[in-house]
Formats: C-alpha cells, sequence, structure tokens
C-alpha cells in the first residue's frame, strides 16, 4: 500500500508508529519529530514547520530545540531548510526527511 492509497490519517499514524517505535531518540527529539508528523501534510508530505512553532509547541527554549535538530538532521531523519520572508527575513523551516516518510508507509 502506498500514501495514495492511505487516509491523512492512516499516514499520520503511521509517521507516530514509525518515530515511537522503531527510532531510539531521546525524549525531546522524539517529542520534536511527533511534532513533526503532526504537522506533516499528507498530500505533499511537507510539514514547513518553523522552528518558532517547534519552541512554542514542544515548550523547549530555542537553543535547546536548534541543539536537538542538528543530529536528526545529521542522521538524515529531519530536513532543514532556509527561506525567506516577504519582509526579507530569514526563517528556518523543518521537514521529516524523505527517507523516514518512505520508511514510514512500508
Amino acid at each position: 500500500m502506498n500514501a495514495v492509497e492511505l487516509s491523512p490519517s492512516q499516514i499520520r499514524l503511521r509517521l507516530w508508529d514509525h518515530i515511537a517505535r522503531e527510532l531510539n531518540l531521546s525524549p525531546q527529539a522524539k517529542l520534536l519529530m511527533l511534532m513533526l508528523a503532526n504537522y506533516t501534510e499528507p498530500r505533499s508530505l511537507k510539514a514547513s514547520v518553523p522552528i518558532s512553532l517547534l519552541v512554542l509547541k514542544c515548550s523547549m527554549p530555542e537553543p535547546v530545540v536548534n541543539h536537538l535538530l542538528v543530529p536528526l538532521e545529521a542522521s538524515q531523519l529531519i530536513e532543514r531548510q532556509r527561506v525567506l520572508t516577504d519582509a526579507g527575513r530569514s526563517v528556518i523551516l523543518c521537514n521529516l526527511s524523505r527517507q523516514l516518510i518512505q520508511q514510514s508507509l512500508v
């Protein structure tokens, strides 16, 4: 069964299940990953979550979030992308990696 055949709630459930059961991460890192899974859009499989939202929703200081994201990105569990806002500010958006999503949905 591929992602096209799954409902949005089935996709999210598979992402949560894979992160919770299969990944050996600290509780704080798992919380970040589960938050990204929660915001992942079922059709595009992208979350595009700014770090500021992770800080707010996970109740962690920004330096802690940034520190936790480094090994997650190095392990290819997440992807970070720097984009410019309309005001010209640089914002970092986070997504689950394509590889992790594929592993979760098989």
